[in-house]
Formats: structure tokens, sequence, C-alpha cells
């Protein structure tokens, strides 16, 4: 997170660094929705692999 003088804060996806809204911050774990899907999506093959 970033902030100049008299600015608003600027929130960063933790992954890619692009400027993201601070309500995908929060609610992303601090990712932008495109980082964030990615990592649930690697996730979740992971865990079915696993299963099979």
């Amino acid at each position: 997170m970033k902030a100049g003088k008299g600015e608003q804060e600027i929130y960063e996806c933790s992954v890619c660094g692009r400027e993201i809204t601070m309500e995908e911050y929060k609610a992303y774990d601090e990712m932008c929705w495109e980082c964030w899907d990615d990592q649930l999506t690697e996730e979740s093959e992971t865990m079915f692999e696993d299963l099979m």
C-alpha cells in the first residue's frame, strides 16, 4: 500500500503489483481478482489430483 501527500491510498496486488481497489485488497487476501482466482484454481487442481 502506498500513499502520497493528500492522495488516496493506493493498494497493490501482492503477486503482480497491479493497482487495485481497497475492496479487492481486502476481499482477495491482498491480491487482484485474477491472481486470487489463479491461486484458487491451482489449489483446487492440486487437491483433486491428490484424491485421484
